[in-house]
């Protein structure tokens, strides 16, 4: 589904984005839907994006200077964000962070995590996870 109208209003679902392997997250993939890599959305100053991560699985602690917003969507786990103990984190929860922050999730759960990000500006190109069939 990628509708647009007059005003160039770019309609996407999940299925519209391009699948990519996140070099820090082990167990999970992620799903660019509106970014710069995705031309059915193709977004300049922001992105929003889809992350999957398998039980057990996590997304290693790292920094970045473009701003960030999780939007834990589905499953709980911990998150790693530089202070001294990981701290709970669960559905419907938004976590915020500024430029160059530490970030990081462990899905400690039995259930596929899911959590939306958003990214401004967004995060550079990742090659799109490609499979042998």
């Amino acid at each position: 589904m990628n509708k647009k109208n007059e005003n160039s209003v770019n309609i996407v679902t999940e299925e519209d984005g391009i699948p990519v392997l996140y070099p820090e997250c082990v167990r999970g993939f992620g799903v660019r839907v509106v970014n710069p890599q995705n031309p059915k959305a193709p977004s300049k100053d922001l992105s929003a994006n889809i992350v999957y991560i398998a039980p057990g699985g996590i997304l290693e602690p790292h920094r970045h200077e473009n701003e960030e917003v999780y939007i834990i969507v589905e499953g709980n786990g911990i998150g790693y964000f530089g202070l001294e103990q990981p701290v709970e984190i669960s559905k419907d929860m938004f976590l915020h962070f500024p430029s160059n922050a530490i970030h990081g999730i462990k899905n400690t759960s039995g259930s596929m995590m899911k959590i939306v990000t958003v990214n401004s500006p967004p995060v550079g190109h990742i090659p799109e996870w490609k499979t042998n069939s």
